[in-house]
């Protein structure tokens, strides 16, 4: 799951501490295109592992909360240009010792990046649904004209938690093997041994379902029940990869193995 907590809806004037005697200087944290950069108010601006040791004092007008970064890491094995991946450490209120701001993801690693959103800066793991579309290639901040990287994002994130109604309500089960491919060629479908297919994604959640990825979670009658949109798009024959293709909502597309109820 994404991260939050201290990082959300950030205010502007942070301080940045070198160790334990007292700030340095002040200055803002800013993000961009996943890096966080750390602008002072002398017009100096750390960035990278430049930021390793830091640590930000973040002020809420409630508390200050104490975030060190503690390492930072470049994925090369990430689609597209290597991103920039960090280890937050989030000290505890009591002074009594810090945790990672991270569960473990597929790798082990107990990393992430920033996000700039309305509400502020997020920051998200590459355990959570955001970031790990992040790693397939959807970057919400990158500017293409071939393709719409926010839409493409949003579907992939409701894509990865099997929300089909794209309403905050995941159905899979960590660890599920999926096959994600966009009629973009982000992602392109595995060729060896596919899997059947489960749904067509749209920005906004599932324009139509094959099949659901865990039938314990959730059948597709009751996916009829729940979504007036989804009650004619449901199954096998409503729902198939080539008519999909045609469709102008669609973006991403999906395999998964079939489930017993």
């Amino acid at each position: 799951m994404p991260f939050r907590s201290p990082i959300a809806a950030l205010a502007a004037t942070l301080s940045l501490l070198t160790s334990d005697s007292g700030p340095a200087s002040s200055g803002r944290l800013e993000v961009a295109e996943g890096e966080f950069r750390l602008r002072f108010d002398d017009g100096r601006l750390l960035a990278s592992n430049a930021l390793v040791g830091a640590r930000i004092v973040i002020e809420n007008g409630v508390e200050a909360i104490r975030v060190l970064i503690d390492a930072v890491e470049e994925d090369k094995t990430a689609a597209g240009k290597p991103l920039v991946l960090y280890r937050l450490m989030v000290e505890d209120a009591a002074g009594q010792g810090t945790h990672d701001a991270c569960q473990p993801d597929a790798r082990g690693r107990r990393l992430g990046l920033p996000l700039l959103k309305d509400a502020g800066i997020t920051f998200t793991c590459t355990s959570g649904a955001e970031g790990k579309c992040i790693l397939m290639g959807y970057r919400p901040w990158d500017d293409r004209p071939d393709a719409p990287m926010r839409d493409l994002h949003a579907a992939c994130v409701n894509m990865v938690r099997a929300d089909y109604g794209g309403d905050d309500h995941p159905t899979t089960r960590d660890g599920t093997a999926i096959d994600v491919y966009d009629r973009f060629g982000i992602q392109k479908p595995e060729t060896a041994d596919p899997m059947p297919f489960e749904a067509a994604w749209g920005r906004n959640g599932a324009i139509c379902v094959a099949h659901t990825r865990i039938a314990g979670n959730v059948t597709l009658d009751e996916l009829a029940q729940r979504y007036s949109t989804l009650r004619h798009h449901l199954g096998p024959e409503a729902c198939t990869e080539e008519a999909m293709r045609r469709h102008p909502d669609v973006l991403l597309f999906n395999r998964s193995a079939l489930t017993d109820p």
